[in-house]
């Protein structure tokens, strides 16, 4: 399949909204966002927050949950850490974790990019369904320039199906150190559990596939899934597209 990467319409697609702070700071960037959020309570919050620019139309919000079809699925609440409810019960009681259960809408990532057209940044980060997103990418002629993903024990699977896909740059991004980063572009620091900045604007050189398999294995976890880093640290994969296809 012949691929083009969207790069030049200001468009976010914000996969995993949680508590807002990544939408907040895309809106501030001037992006227009579409950020989707399965958790009611979360989604509410973000409603009240960004009214203004839901009024204005620079940001859409769904409470919905991404899945590879239509569907209405039990979704799973963590009581002790927001960031892990997911449609995987296993994923949101770690750590014997106690959790609330609801049912939810779902919808496949083709449809909103049917509806609001493909971005130029995709941040995945929906607690054990992201290689579903990556995924549902496979099939589709028109991918975003830039992409990021949660790094959740399956590294290695995620940046062969993204190689896949035709992207040829890629990065880490040290999460337990975003709190230290600075967009001073626009004067933004950074909170602790947000994505951070994106796209070219993370530091240090892109990787080619190669590369980032071997640093992937330096920094993170070795190929017999032993880890490498320590506790409290993870990882996000950024990707970029061939920039000779980029439109």
């Amino acid at each position: 399949m012949h691929r083009h990467y969207v790069q030049s319409n200001g468009l976010v697609f914000d996969l995993g909204m949680n508590n807002g702070d990544d939408t907040a700071y895309y809106l501030k960037k001037g992006f227009r966002v579409v950020a989707v959020e399965a958790n009611p309570l979360l989604a509410e919050q973000a409603r009240t927050r960004f009214a203004d620019q839901m009024t204005n139309g620079q940001l859409r919000i769904y409470q919905a949950a991404i899945w590879s079809e239509y569907a209405r699925l039990p979704f799973h609440i963590s009581k002790k850490n927001a960031h892990w409810s997911s449609l995987d019960a296993g994923w949101a009681s770690r750590d014997n974790g106690e959790t609330e259960t609801i049912q939810v809408d779902c919808v496949p990532l083709a449809h909103l990019f049917a509806l609001h057209g493909v971005p130029f940044f995709l941040k995945i980060d929906i607690e054990g369904a992201d290689e579903m997103v990556i995924d549902q990418l496979g099939t589709m002629t028109y991918l975003p320039a830039y992409t990021s993903v949660e790094d959740c024990r399956f590294g290695f699977r995620y940046l062969d199906k993204l190689r896949a896909l035709g992207y040829t740059g890629f990065k880490l991004s040290n999460q337990a150190l975003v709190n230290e980063l600075v967009d001073e572009e626009i004067g933004h620091h950074f909170t602790f559990g947000t994505s951070g900045p994106l796209g070219d604007q993370i530091g240090g050189p892109w990787y080619s596939s190669e590369e980032i398999q071997q640093l992937y294995e330096d920094k993170v976890r070795t190929r017999q899934n032993d880890r490498r880093s320590p506790p409290g640290v993870w990882w996000d994969i950024h990707t970029r597209g061939p920039q000779s296809l980029c439109i």
